[in-house]
């Protein structure tokens, strides 16, 4: 079976792939592939976004293990495609980590870099390298990352190459297994690490690595910063002048001949109140960017262009808050249903465990005390719920409220359906005396289409051990029959 090897590197990488497992939460499926291996590069061992990220994703792993099993007939649903680490895809079980690429660099760059020992053996060695990196480069710690110096990044993230993660990485890919790497282009970590690996991968000695096909997200500005002051060297001032910087080297042919297929997405202008410019904590809400840019990901799976393709993204409409409408009509399609099914989801669940006793398809399954109380639901680590309350519902709010907030949905409605949906793309179902007295849709017309799958043979058949796969595809196929009875969508003019 391919897989789809996705490098994240730096916040940025954390972030999208955060989106992308939002996606892939909703059903989304990546092309043909039906593997997903998240690898993360990061310098900032501590940074809460980092280790949030690696949370989610073993989490989500967790809920697609237990659901799907064995269950290979079933194609769709929600968590449906497999998410996994490197670590266990290899025959190399001494990595550190499962999901981290690179290892802690506690020391600061001049140590790094053994300065004194440069110092014993050529003063002229030591004097070209001060020509390229200041005293404050040379003191600066690389626990908290490169703080937009890609010039030092590209040296600290080629000790990754060699090392036992990257050895493993690379005895395992195989034919028709692919790369996507997302970076940002504005900072360090991303734009140095980039093309490093690109370089790396098209000389490989891994054929199957040096022959693959390869797509790149390369986000450009999208945020910005409040002032520097005690807490942070970054200024993000400086990262329009950074993007044009790298983007010379982007578009140089000898570079532009390493990909496939690179993304570029930006959105440097509707941001008014900066983010806290913190460089420990970078508590940066989701961005509709991240998510967009997570859409790339699909886009690479399911088609395979020239050398050399290059991709971008454009929004229908310059708004502040940008829903369905705005989006564009095939990026609706790939996104539209699926994260409507998975936010109707996020309703229907814990409706559905609380009214469990009265209703008749729960009755008819033993959908009863015992089986929503079960740690695949409840487990404080590893809960379905906690991916509903803490990860979508947290990340879904985050993306709305954003300035560029992206707001498909009206998040106060959790009963009535009516206008659950914002914007006109969808439309709930019409009806003669509408224009007289609004006809109400609600949770109990979502209740009544899974109710009816809860009778189809092939989810009738999943009983014990897979009750929780029975469970999630009746929500899964209830709330898709709902969405296309219910809620109308149109094509954009």
């Amino acid at each position: 079976m391919a897989r789809l090897f996705i490098f994240g590197i730096g916040g940025t990488g954390s972030r999208v792939i955060k989106s992308l497992t939002m996606l892939l939460a909703s059903g989304m499926k990546p092309g043909n592939f039906d593997t997903v291996i998240p690898i993360l590069i990061d310098p900032h061992k501590d940074l809460k976004e980092l280790n949030e990220c690696k949370k989610l994703i073993r989490l989500y792993s967790k809920i697609n293990e237990s659901t799907y099993q064995e269950t290979a007939f079933m194609r769709e649903g929600f968590f449906r495609t497999k998410m996994t680490t490197l670590k266990s895809v290899t025959t190399d079980k001494t990595l550190k980590d499962d999901i981290e690429f690179d290892e802690r660099h506690n020391e600061p760059f001049g140590d790094f870099i053994n300065k004194p020992g440069i110092r014993q053996k050529s003063q002229s060695t030591l004097d070209l390298l001060s020509l390229l990196y200041s005293d404050k480069n040379f003191s600066q710690q690389l626990s908290v990352g490169f703080k937009g110096n890609p010039h030092m990044g590209s040296i600290v993230l080629n000790s990754i190459i060699g090392g036992p993660a990257y050895n493993a990485f690379k005895s395992t890919f195989a034919a028709d297994d692919r790369i996507f790497i997302i970076s940002s282009i504005f900072g360090g970590t991303g734009a140095a690490g980039f093309p490093l690996l690109l370089q790396n991968f098209r000389q490989s000695d891994n054929i199957h690595i040096r022959e693959s096909y390869i797509g790149a997200l390369s986000v450009m500005p999208y945020f910005k910063l409040s002032e520097p002051g005690q807490t942070s060297d970054i200024d993000s001032n400086d990262f329009m002048t950074k993007t044009k910087s790298a983007l010379t080297y982007y578009t140089r042919s000898d570079f532009i001949n390493l990909y496939d297929s690179m993304y570029y997405i930006a959105d440097p202008y509707k941001q008014t109140d900066p983010y806290k410019n913190d460089e420990h904590k970078q508590e940066n809400k989701a961005h509709i960017v991240e998510l967009l840019g997570a859409l790339s990901i699909f886009h690479f799976a399911k088609n395979k262009v020239n050398r050399g393709s290059v991709n971008e993204y454009c929004l229908s409409a310059n708004e502040e808050k940008i829903t369905f409408d705005s989006i564009g009509n095939s990026t609706k399609e790939d996104l539209g249903h699926n994260l409507t099914a998975l936010h109707l989801l996020s309703i229907l669940h814990p409706f559905v465990k609380a009214e469990a006793k009265s209703l008749t398809f729960c009755k008819s399954n033993d959908f009863n005390s015992n089986f929503f109380n079960d740690d695949f639901f409840t487990n404080s680590e590893n809960g379905f719920e906690k991916f509903l309350s803490q990860y979508y519902n947290t990340w879904i709010n985050e993306i709305n409220d954003n300035q560029r907030g992206f707001s498909p949905f009206n998040l106060k409605s959790t009963t009535s359906f009516n206008s659950l949906v914002n914007g006109e793309s969808y439309q709930s179902e019409k009806h003669i005396f509408d224009n007289i007295i609004m006809r109400p849709t609600d949770i109990l017309d979502l209740v009544t289409q899974v109710s009816i799958f809860a009778t189809k043979k092939e989810l009738k058949q999943l009983n014990e051990p897979f009750k929780f796969c029975q469970y999630l595809s009746m929500c899964f196929q209830g709330t898709a029959s709902f969405i296309d009875s219910k809620l109308k969508i149109k094509d954009n003019a």
